[in-house]
């Protein structure tokens, strides 16, 4: 009774967005979940290599970056309801350019809409929850919405496995069945967004001329989003290396079946939603850094836990041990968002997605070769190198918000 009056109570004092924006995340994350964690498994179906998928991302990675920082620049600038909608225009456009793909080259359309969608969509979001959330309840309301989200995502990885077990395993015409159930869930997000959200009524747009250069400048005038943007760019890359290949590995090297991956996504997106809300408020109560420098180790067992699983058991684990590191997303969103001014949160978050993406472009081709030529655990056990001797420290020296904001 306490937490369900607790939560109540929060959601009675935050805006009426974020209202909205919690039933859209939820819409969306539910049918999304169905092809999450066969993407990259119906690209290798369609006939591509490691090599080749690694190609694939990098060219997606491309059109990603060359689109994050006009997207920046259009929501501190233009209608922020508008550059929303676009990005859920894409989305609509994603399941349905996978589910006609004849072969692997015609992947390449679904896999840059992917990486575009997911960073414009980054970019909306993240602005969104920032203005819309007290600095008090920030870290705890992203956790939230990250929780609900992740009720959703829970149910949906499994429900794959079982329908595509059910019609004859991981074959491509059966997975296609998945991208036509994520093409309603898309149009459902779409008409939710467009009838339901408000245009921020508060909101001092500016009246200048697109210039990137300057926004650059604007924006990376402190040294400690110099630094932060040090630990994105680092991440951009060491992820952008292993994130394709994890379900081909758990696939190919592994031997999971169709259910196990299910089961995989399932058992990250639980641990991610009862993790968000407690991780959230620990943000808002011991501080964003803190916070993050915690869930480190959970990061680091899930990429071992992955290499060396005797069984799908531990495959399941090893994931569910990563959905605690999705989980510090709200401390990590917070802190990124905190480093500038509000009028800078738009243009901020397009700069970190643009460099970022750049970044990431040549990633999953290194982690394709590392895959043929070194040994495919080969770009998981690198990830966790780079993070403990490169990122940690820097994200040690990053100030910490949280009692910048209180001391204000």
């Amino acid at each position: 009774m306490g937490f369900t009056k607790g939560l109540r109570n929060f959601l009675r004092r935050q805006s009426y967005n974020f209202k909205v924006l919690i039933v859209k995340r939820g819409l969306e994350s539910f049918f999304s979940g169905f092809t999450s964690n066969y993407t990259s498994v119906y690209v290798t179906k369609l006939g591509a290599d490691p090599v080749q998928l690694g190609g694939l991302n990098s060219l997606g990675g491309i059109a990603s970056a060359i689109l994050a920082l006009p997207m920046g620049w259009l929501l501190d600038t233009y209608s922020l309801k508008k550059t929303y909608l676009l990005t859920l225009i894409l989305s609509i456009l994603l399941p349905l350019t996978y589910a006609v793909s004849m072969d692997w080259r015609m992947a390449l359309i679904p896999v840059a809409l992917g990486y575009i969608t997911m960073s414009s969509s980054m970019v909306v979001e993240n602005v969104i929850l920032a203005n819309s959330l007290r600095d008090e309840d920030r870290a705890t309301g992203i956790g939230l919405i990250q929780a609900l989200t992740g009720v959703a995502m829970s149910l949906s990885p499994t429900l794959a496995g079982l329908v595509l077990n059910m019609l004859g395993g991981l074959e491509v015409e059966y997975m296609r069945v998945l991208f036509l159930i994520q093409l309603i869930g898309s149009c459902l997000a779409f008409a939710w967004i467009l009838f339901r959200f408000k245009e921020p009524m508060n909101v001092v747009r500016r009246s200048v001329k697109l210039n990137f250069i300057e926004d650059l400048k604007e924006v990376l005038a402190s040294s400690r989003s110099k630094k932060w943007l040090l630990v994105e760019l680092s991440g951009g890359f060491i992820f952008g290396m292993v994130i394709p290949f994890i379900y081909v590995y758990a696939a190919e090297v592994k031997h999971a079946d169709a259910l196990t991956l299910g089961l995989m996504g399932s058992g990250m997106n639980f641990t991610y939603m009862a993790s968000s809300i407690p991780i959230g408020k620990l943000a808002d109560r011991i501080g964003r850094k803190k916070t993050i420098m915690l869930l480190r180790p959970t990061l680091y067992l899930s990429m071992i836990l992955l290499v060396v699983a005797p069984s799908p058991e531990y495959l399941i684990l090893a994931m569910a041990l990563r959905g605690f590191t999705w989980g510090g997303m709200a401390a990590w969103s917070s802190l990124a968002l905190e480093l500038v001014s509000e009028s800078e949160r738009g243009r901020w978050s397009g700069v970190i997605q643009l460099l970022r993406n750049l970044f990431r472009v040549p990633a999953p081709l290194v982690g394709g070769y590392l895959w043929a030529v070194l040994d495919p655990s080969a770009p998981f056990l690198i990830l966790v190198l780079v993070d403990i001797l490169f990122r940690v420290p820097l994200i040690a020296s990053t100030p910490e918000t949280l009692e910048a904001r209180n001391s204000r």
